[in-house]
């Protein structure tokens, strides 16, 4: 399996407060986390 992610700031903000993990191939444990960074206004 292979894991690709991508981000963007957004209209709203100045700041991209998105964060995503993929652990390495060789890893024993395989993770993907995503965390989509709402922010405040």
């Amino acid at each position: 399996m292979r894991g690709f992610a991508k981000t963007d700031v957004g209209k709203a903000r100045e700041m991209n407060q998105d964060y995503y993990y993929i652990s390495k191939p060789e890893d024993n444990l395989q993770i993907y986390i995503l965390a989509d960074g709402m922010g405040r206004i």
